[in-house]
């Protein structure tokens, strides 16, 4: 190698996402990155199982970012929300929330997140889960939570961070997961591929 060579420094890292939940985590890890949210069709497949869907988009979302940023880490995820199978997406309506908290009681819905970091033709992908377990809901809780506006951009309905953190009795999981982005896992991967340590060292 020549000595005289200059050695550039590692540009931080995408976040191919436009979550504020996912941008929450990377400025409490102290990490330093840019955000570019891809335009991807989060549609479920017919028959597809949720795990399966939420790796599907994390690398579909990191792929369509890293082929516009060649030579970056891009970080992707995505999450939803199932129950006995059945993927709760985002409620497009307010009855439609009603309806899918209402399906939630006396169940235990599981949260997926998909996770993919990407450089290039580097691709790792994983899926964490977590289990959500309810205190009971009456149909007048349900609608005043609702009617707070917090449900309508979530999967599932819900935001275990915010108000829905009332009705939680506890999480079998990581609670960052159920937020969407399971920090445990990002640390442990960044970690084996030699990464965490170069982000947290950049200016």
């Amino acid at each position: 190698m020549n000595p005289n060579a200059r050695i550039l420094p590692m540009l931080p890292p995408i976040l191919a996402s436009g979550s504020p939940r996912r941008r929450q985590w990377m400025d409490a890890l102290q990490i330093p990155y840019e955000v570019c949210k891809p335009e991807v069709d989060e549609s479920p497949r017919l028959n597809e199982e949720p795990e399966i869907m939420v790796e599907r988009l994390a690398r579909a979302k990191a792929e369509i970012v890293a082929l516009a940023h060649p030579g970056r880490w891009v970080i992707a995820a995505d999450t939803t929300v199932a129950a006995d199978h059945h993927v709760l997406g985002k409620p497009e309506e307010v009855e439609d929330a009603v309806r899918r908290l209402m399906l939630l009681q006396g169940r235990a819905p599981q949260v997926h997140t998909g996770l993919c970091l990407r450089k290039d033709d580097e691709v790792f992908a994983l899926v964490d889960t977590a289990t959500v377990h309810f205190r009971p809901m009456t149909e007048a809780q349900i609608r005043w939570y609702v009617a707070t506006g917090e449900p309508m951009d979530k999967a599932g309905a819900y935001a275990a961070q915010g108000i829905t953190a009332l009705f939680i009795e506890h999480i079998e999981g990581s609670f960052a997961t159920v937020m969407g982005f399971p920090v445990e896992c990002f640390g442990e991967l960044s970690q084996r591929l030699d990464l965490l340590k170069d982000w947290l060292r950049m200016p």
